[in-house]
Parts: C-alpha cells; structure tokens; sequence
C-alpha cells in the first residue's frame, strides 16, 4: 500500500466524529424542554391579560349602570329623592386591603348639624327666604331638609358571573366566575334644573 492509500483510508476514521445519520443531539431535548417552558409563559401571560380585558370590559359597564341609575334617582322630587339618601358619612376607614373606598372600609357616621351650622347656618335661611323665597336654600330649617334638599343619591351597578380562563384559574385562583359591583354617588338635582 502506498501512502495515497493509507490516507485515504484514515480519512472515514478520522470523520467518525462527526454525527452518525439518524443521531439525535443532546442539546435538542433542551431546546424542546425551553420551548414548552416559554409557550406556558406566554399562556399564561395573554390570558392574564385577556382576563384583566374581560373584568375591565365588566367593570365598565357595571359603572355606567350604576351612573345611569343614580343619575336618574338624583333628577326626582324631594320626596321621592329622600328614599335614596344615606346617612351622614364623617369619616371612612381603611380596611385590612389599605385601600381608600373600597369594599372593606369601615363608613363612620357623622352629625349632620354640624355640617348644617357651618354650611347652610351661615346663609341665613331666613334672610334668603324674604330675598329668595324658591330658593332651595330658603327651606332648609334643619339639617334633615338639608340633607333632603342637597343629599346623595347612589345608584348601584353589577356584572355577575364573568368567566374566568381556565388558565388564569388555574395558576392565579380558583374560581370559575368573578362578580364585580359598583357604586356611584350623586348630587341631587331635581329641583336645580
């Protein structure tokens, strides 16, 4: 054998080395393990949102509902109105979520006379009522025909039983449905207009 020979045959040794047909590399079952891993990622991740969508979309019209309903209470009579009127609110505490107005504040309530002696005392009623006399302000004798004549009205809105994704279920919480509710609270103004 000459030397052309001998280098011809350890030529197919030497390419041993290279990956044989039909051969799975390692690092494959990684990429395949990084890949599934990512895809759940993004499940989750566009879920979540779709979900947050969904409760936003539930929300929103929970909201109007709730403005559609107040402010059809606050454009009726006083003696209509007076059926809607809460009770003086002095003070709201947070609840354990340390959040201002939400579902878990405590409403303190307060005495409506001391609003009355530093707002609709210092008017004078009775000089505005020989000036004024359909003057809103005119009939305000006490803090109840005040509260009657200047009160809130609410009106309270809901969205019931929005889905939740089975994705979003499962890795945030476990719950096939959310309720949302909303109030809103409006000045009356049936007799302004």
């Amino acid at each position: 054998m000459d030397i052309k020979t001998q280098l011809h045959c350890k030529r197919p040794c030497e390419n041993r080395k290279t990956k044989a047909p039909g051969r799975i590399p390692r690092k494959s079952g990684q990429a395949v393990i990084e890949f599934c891993i990512g895809i759940v990622a993004m499940l989750a991740v566009i879920g979540g949102i779709f979900q947050l969508g969904r409760m936003g979309r539930g929300r929103m019209d929970a909201r109007v509902d709730a403005t559609r309903i107040a402010t059809a209470r606050s454009m009726l009579g006083e003696d209509i109105t007076g059926l809607y009127i809460p009770n003086y609110v002095r003070e709201m505490y947070e609840g354990s979520d340390g959040r201002s107005y939400s579902v878990d504040d405590l409403a303190i309530g307060g005495n409506t006379e001391d609003v009355y002696d530093r707002v609709v005392r210092p008017m004078n009623p009775g000089a505005v009522r020989q000036y004024a006399p359909g003057s809103p302000i005119a009939d305000m004798e006490d803090s109840m025909e005040m509260m009657m004549g200047m009160g809130l009205v609410a009106g309270t809105g809901m969205d019931l039983n929005i889905p939740v994704l089975p994705v979003v279920r499962r890795l945030f919480f476990n719950r096939n449905t959310v309720d949302i509710q909303v109030q809103v609270w409006m000045t009356r103004t049936g007799d302004i207009y």
